[in-house]
């Protein structure tokens, strides 16, 4: 399994300079404002710098500027640094981003860099991908060169995702219909659950069965999944259930925020190993749900763990110890 066995941060948000040593299975304990979500918000960021949208730039402005981002703000710490390494089967493979504060409370790259250090070799291969530049040249890099190196160094750190359930609202994505075909993985927010346990329905019966057996457990009243295209439009699909002892077709808006929070939880981590990200990052995850809920997903995620990494900032000492009591938690 390819692993990110160490980061290293300096000047970024409350880190001043650190760095982290990582294993398949992270779990990151502190009080509100211990720095646990800025830590987690990399992995947002990396969704931004490495996606078609919504960009490096916006994600900057949306977080509050370049003063926000840096350390104690830019007349401090004018610069930031972040770096990536990871593991692979042929040897380590490190992304290297340095910033700096620009014109408009923005920040621009000083230096970008891709590097790859096969095993049994001493001499790095260096892929420089510039300076002064808004928005990251990875993803611009590996479309005019089709380099090899530059090309799994994207793959690596396009597959570090972030995922955040904690809008339920009713307005929330996850409660809404999506197109059916919206199901190449999980997206970060659920907004494609009902298309991806379509899916799994389909095509992946053994997970699809994990998934129902856990809302089964923890959702008192669930019986199964209503899971077909709206016949008024077959390119539309909603998430649907049936309660025990009744036939009566239940709606995403009819099932509580602790209940489609714990599904959506329920999907990401019991998901057939194909579909899993190379890592999943998520910040509290015990957010709304019950005691009991949480051994269910320690389960989950200690199974997840050996075929993807994963990474969960918790407040809860206890969500920790549960998942501390199994021999496959090493990682801890």
């Amino acid at each position: 399994m390819q692993l990110l066995k160490r980061i290293r941060l300096r000047n970024w948000k409350s880190i001043s300079d650190q760095t982290i040593e990582l294993r398949p299975l992270n779990v990151i304990i502190g009080a509100n404002g211990a720095g646990k979500s800025n830590l987690i918000s990399l992995f947002k960021m990396m969704n931004a710098m490495f996606a078609l949208e919504p960009g490096f730039r916006v994600y900057v402005g949306q977080s509050g500027g370049a003063d926000s981002m840096l350390h104690f703000g830019k007349r401090r710490s004018p610069t930031a640094e972040m770096e990536l390494v990871f593991d692979t089967q042929t040897g380590e493979t490190k992304y290297v981003a340095n910033w700096a504060a620009a014109a408009q409370d923005s920040l621009i790259f000083t230096d970008e860099r891709i590097e790859f250090l096969r095993t049994g070799q001493n001499r790095s291969i260096v892929r420089e991908l510039g300076a002064g530049q808004p928005e990251s040249r990875l993803d611009q890099y590996v479309a005019s060169e089709n380099d090899p190196t530059a090309k799994v160094g994207l793959h690596l750190v396009r597959s570090c995702r972030l995922f955040h359930f904690h809008d339920t609202s009713a307005t929330a994505a996850i409660r809404d219909a999506s197109f059916v075909d919206a199901n190449r993985f999980l997206l970060p927010d659920a907004g494609n659950l009902a298309c991806m346990l379509y899916l799994f329905e389909m095509k992946h019966p053994v997970a699809f069965r994990r998934i129902c057996s856990a809302a089964k457990q923890m959702i008192p009243s669930f019986s199964s999944f209503l899971l077909e295209p709206s016949k008024l439009n077959d390119r539309q699909i909603l998430l649907k259930w049936f309660q025990s002892g009744s036939q009566y077709e239940f709606g995403p808006h009819q099932m509580s925020d602790g209940s489609i929070r714990f599904l959506a939880l329920a999907t990401l981590f019991s998901q057939p190993p194909e579909f899993m990200p190379l890592l999943i990052a998520i910040d509290e995850p015990e957010l709304g749900l019950h005691p009991a809920a949480l051994e269910v997903l320690a389960g989950m995620v200690k199974s997840a763990s050996k075929h993807c990494q994963v990474i969960l900032a918790t407040q809860s000492s206890s969500e920790a110890s549960r998942l501390r009591r199994s021999p496959q938690t090493d990682g801890l």
